[in-house]
């Protein structure tokens, strides 16, 4: 590595976190300001109404904290790349007003080698995605769940469980299920056969999930077979753990369909085991969208770079309406490709169809710099 790279890398990481503080400091303090009643009234619920306001003021304070400082990993899942390539402009045009630029095509450094640095920045910042993917945002998933009104929680909230089948057609009911201790109250399950008449029924004062078995296990659990010629059902038995997709992750993907962007690879590996379930297209293309985008991140800088890495200076301005002009509705119609599924294409196809079109775009443009 060059003193150049050195450098030029160092001053792009610096633009790269002002830049991301800057931005996530602003959402999180337009979304205080747009809740403050909410954390207030929190606050009141803890410290009572006869609580001084400076102390309900910081307690609120300190739920807001609580609420935001999680969404920090998810804010850099979702926006690094463009603020990457927001970086990359301020580091140019330092670069390009300074002169910098013309002394090195002046020393005989091409164009070409100056992006190098700028490539590999991205590179390393899609490695701390892939990092933040599988080890941060698993642990955070339940607290990026909660409302503002929940915001003094640990968790999100229970929340019952309605009649929903499972990938082998049973149907699961509760009274309230609980994410935090993966625990549900009062469940009913409907084993069903293969005309959909019900064929088994077990029931319980709670149950517990079974990672190994993938089972939920009965506490104080009986279970009745259900006869199909409609003469009755059998006498109450000690109900078996009953064996299901429906783990806790996918009930709660079934609230909360934006978890699917929180979990590991592992946890979708596990939860494809099922592969007839109905999360599993979602399951997928959750998975390969998530390399996919790293992939565009890199490309989609490669398109930028041209604007800015240029040997003649000036017109600024001209340049940074070009570059967001091309760039953001790049981003957009990448992450179409990526979130919505297309009924003529598989979803591997439909998800790398932007990394597919956007490689030769970036390659000729990074051929295009005039060095």
């Amino acid at each position: 590595m060059t003193r150049m790279d050195r450098h030029i890398m160092t001053r792009l990481l610096l633009n790269f976190v002002l830049l991301f503080a800057v931005l996530y400091l602003f959402a999180a303090t337009i979304d205080v300001i747009l809740n403050l009643d909410e954390f207030m009234k929190l606050a009141k619920q803890s410290l009572g109404e006869d609580a001084g306001w400076l102390s309900t003021l910081v307690t609120a304070m300190g739920y807001a904290v609580g609420y935001h400082l999680p969404q920090l990993s998810q804010f850099y899942a979702w926006l690094y790349g463009a603020v990457l390539v927001g970086a990359m402009c301020f580091t140019l045009a330092q670069m390009s007003r300074h002169r910098e630029l013309v002394a090195l095509v002046a020393s005989g450094i091409s164009l070409r080698r100056v992006a190098v640095p700028f490539i590999a920045v991205a590179v390393a910042l899609a490695g701390l995605q892939v990092i933040n993917q599988e080890l941060i945002l698993p642990n955070l998933a339940s607290r990026l769940l909660r409302s503002h009104n929940t915001s003094h929680q640990e968790t999100v909230d229970a929340f019952p469980i309605r009649f929903t089948d499972d990938a082998e057609g049973m149907l699961v009911q509760a009274s309230s299920f609980d994410p935090a201790t993966k625990r549900l109250i009062k469940p009913s399950f409907i084993e069903r056969d293969q005309d959909g008449r019900a064929s088994r029924r077990s029931w319980a004062v709670s149950a517990t999930w079974d990672q190994e078995e993938e089972a939920w296990v009965l506490e104080n659990g009986f279970s009745v077979q259900i006869h199909a010629d409609g003469s009755g059902s059998s006498a109450p038995r000690a109900a078996a753990p009953v064996r299901t997709d429906l783990s806790p992750t996918k009930l709660t993907m079934r609230r909360h369909g934006q978890i699917a962007s929180m979990l590991s690879l592992g946890q979708i590996a596990d939860m494809l085991q099922w592969p007839d379930a109905r999360e599993a297209a979602a399951l997928r293309r959750s998975a390969m969208a998530r390399f996919a985008m790293l992939g565009v991140n890199v490309l989609v800088l490669l398109i930028a770079l041209p604007f800015f890495l240029d040997r003649i200076p000036g017109q600024l301005l001209v340049r940074s309406v070009w570059c967001a002009l091309v760039v953001l509705p790049a981003y957009f119609t990448a992450a179409g490709f990526m979130l919505v599924p297309l009924p003529s294409l598989s979803v591997a196809l439909g998800v790398l169809l932007p990394v597919l079109i956007l490689l030769p775009v970036g390659l000729a443009r990074l051929g295009m710099v005039r060095t």
